[in-house]
């Protein structure tokens, strides 16, 4: 009987056991399933943020190009109207001054005026002045009459060079060391860069208005 009882006994120890050691291992499971299933939340949001962060500086990189390339064409647009404009103006200038040309008269006038103006300009007392081969025919015979006209207490003397220009002048010092252009050309020339400078100014505004259109500010 009392055999009998001490196998009862230890075979409840020996299922206690078995049962203790079950629900360890099923807690010890349950654990680790739960750590697994949190590693692998975690690994999964972090895969997440970088893939929202790499779709995200996908985007402002596509923006970016989208904002450069939208920036390019008004840029490109403005340039050719900054050119045609410039081009215009010159244009225009050109005409006007055929139009000075033909007018004996006004165009005597306005060599008289750039004789002055150069002379004035060079700090000498004998002064050369060339023209083109018109110029020089029509104004040779009539220099001295010019000269009245230039009002110029220098010297100033009239070259047999020609010089090939549309019109206006050119004067020296007699070792030519000081030049002075007062030909359409250069005279064009200088108005050209004047214009530039004059219609880069405002198309420059009007750029950093469209910019910030395309910025939506």
């Amino acid at each position: 009987m009392i055999s009998q009882l001490k196998v009862e006994d230890l075979e409840k120890a020996l299922m206690q056991r078995a049962d203790d050691l079950a629900n360890e291992y099923q807690q010890r499971a349950r654990r680790s399933h739960d750590h697994f299933i949190n590693d692998e939340n975690e690994r999964l949001h972090l895969r997440e943020e970088k893939e929202v962060m790499a779709a995200t500086m996908s985007a402002e990189s596509q923006y970016r190009s989208l904002v450069q390339s939208s920036e390019l064409k008004v840029q490109k647009k403005l340039d050719q109207l900054r050119w045609q404009l410039i081009k215009e103006v010159i244009e225009q200038v050109k005409g006007q001054v055929a139009q000075i040309i033909k007018n004996n008269e006004k165009y005597r006038h306005l060599l008289v005026d750039f004789i002055r103006h150069s002379a004035a300009l060079i700090d000498n007392n004998d002064l050369i002045v060339e023209f083109n081969k018109q110029d020089y025919q029509s104004i040779a015979p009539l220099w001295q009459e010019i000269l009245e006209q230039v009002n110029c207490p220098k010297h100033i003397v009239c070259s047999k060079q020609f010089h090939h220009m549309s019109g206006g002048i050119i004067m020296y010092n007699q070792t030519r060391s000081i030049r002075i252009d007062n030909t359409f050309e250069g005279r064009l020339e200088r108005l050209s860069d004047n214009i530039h400078q004059l219609v880069a100014e405002q198309f420059f505004s009007e750029l950093s208005h469209e910019s910030d259109k395309i910025h939506g500010r």
